[in-house]
């Protein structure tokens, strides 16, 4: 645990490298601008005739100061105060051969730069100097080129101080930089344009965070197409379940108002009227639960529950319903189910019947009365071939969404089948294959 307590962030890391390549460069400069200073100083010529006047003033002033204050020879401290308002002097006290003071020995404490390379010695620059316990002789030089070293030596310090300021800066600007970028992408992408990528040419936390915001974006984009395709499904069956219900609950009603107005011959054809309303309620009850059990599952798919039928039987009760309902409406129709062979179906049953009554209410709404609706169904290349036949009615004001043909397509594709619908003169004609299974 420690350890990842004290491994460094990417960004910190390399930040630290280049603030120490920076640091290097800076310093590397430093030393060579100084190593030219040096070498233009060295060869520097001083004209000393010219500080001659102000060597034997500050002799003077030196003289003053010392018997104005009575300093004797050994108030070294006292000296060396006078010393310090001296800019371009170097003095040096002798008594009897020996150096009672220099200029040289305090400053070298303070400034390890001076050198007695930069030291000038001038023409008879020595005076008396009367102390109040003796005398010593003064000895003044200029120390012009260490002055000029020092000023040379803080310039490009500075310069190289500022120089790697610069750069730090530069670097924090960048990085800076990048955040920027990543704050206006992400101010684009809840402006809703999730196609949008953030894109940086790092290697750090920085680049991880936009990668991690890009990631995001696409996730939120596909969660964005996937809601609006689930929507438009939603929709899709919504709107393909209330129109199948129409047509069960349409034959309900009409059923309902035959038996309600006695138009029954018998007892056993009520009986088979209110089979029939049976039947259809069981349908439109199927209908519902499917799309109840569609929002419960927190809007999944509908999955089909396959199981297998035997198709001759399967395929007799469709028509024999589609007959009956037509047939109770006042229409002429006619099946066909010449099948010797026995075969079987791996079909969702209650899909089929939605097929098969969304056909019979498009046939109740479109279908010519006065000629006969035809049905078959055949056996051709292991599937079986349904074809209806019908007239359509003249009338172009009816609506139509294509609601009912277009749920039939999709169901019969489920199944792995095909279907067909197209007009030829006054006739329309529709055709679906699904797969058989034989014995």
């Amino acid at each position: 645990m420690w350890r990842n307590r004290i491994k460094p962030s990417k960004l910190g890391f390399l930040l630290f490298v280049k603030v120490i390549i920076i640091g290097i460069i800076c310093i590397g400069f430093y030393l060579i601008l100084m190593n030219f200073a040096i070498i233009y100083m060295d060869h520097m010529r001083i004209d000393i005739d010219k500080y001659m006047n102000q060597i034997s003033e500050a002799a003077e002033d030196f003289q003053n100061y010392i018997t104005e204050n009575k300093i004797s020879m050994e108030d070294t401290s006292s000296i060396r105060e006078w010393d310090k308002k001296q800019k371009l002097m170097y003095i040096r006290l002798v008594d009897n051969n020996k150096v009672i003071y220099e200029t040289m020995d305090y400053m070298s404490k303070y400034i390890p730069k001076v050198s007695t390379v930069y030291y000038e010695t001038t023409r008879n620059a020595s005076n008396q100097i009367n102390f109040s316990d003796g005398t010593a002789a003064l000895y003044i030089g200029i120390l012009y080129k260490q002055r000029i070293e020092q000023r040379m030596d803080f310039c490009i310090g500075a310069v190289c101080v500022l120089l790697f300021c610069f750069a730090i800066l530069h670097e924090f600007k960048l990085i800076v930089k990048d955040i920027l970028i990543i704050e206006k992408g992400i101010h684009i992408l809840e402006n809703g344009e999730m196609s949008f990528l953030i894109h940086t040419n790092r290697k750090d936390e920085i680049a991880d965070l936009a990668d991690s915001i890009n990631r995001m974006s696409k996730e939120l984009e596909y969660q964005k197409e996937k809601e609006g395709t689930l929507r438009q499904k939603n929709y899709d069956l919504v709107t393909s379940i209330s129109h199948d219900i129409r047509t069960p609950l349409t034959s309900v009603n009409s059923y309902i108002d035959l038996i309600m107005e006695k138009k029954y011959s018998d007892t056993t054809e009520m009986e088979r009227y209110l089979s029939k309303i049976k039947e259809k309620s069981y349908i439109i009850k199927d209908l519902t639960d499917n799309l109840f059990n569609h929002f419960i599952n927190q809007s999944t798919e509908y999955v089909l529950n396959y199981e297998i039928v035997t198709g001759n039987e399967f395929m007799a009760y469709l028509f024999r319903s589609l007959e009956e309902a037509l047939k109770d409406k006042g229409y002429e129709i006619r099946t066909e189910q010449n099948i010797q062979e026995e075969f079987f179906l791996k079909i969702d049953v209650m899909q089929i019947q939605r097929v098969f009554n969304n056909m019979e209410g498009n046939l109740l709404k479109y279908a010519l009365k006065t000629k006969p609706i035809t049905y078959s169904a055949v056996l051709e290349n292991n599937r079986i071939k349904i074809k209806g036949i019908n007239y359509i009615l003249n009338n172009r004001n009816i609506e139509s969404h294509g609601v009912g043909i277009n749920t039939c397509r999709e169901i019969i594709a489920l199944h792995s089948g095909e279907m067909e619908c197209y007009i030829e003169e006054d006739q329309f004609q529709v055709v679906i294959y699904i797969p058989i299974y034989l014995v």
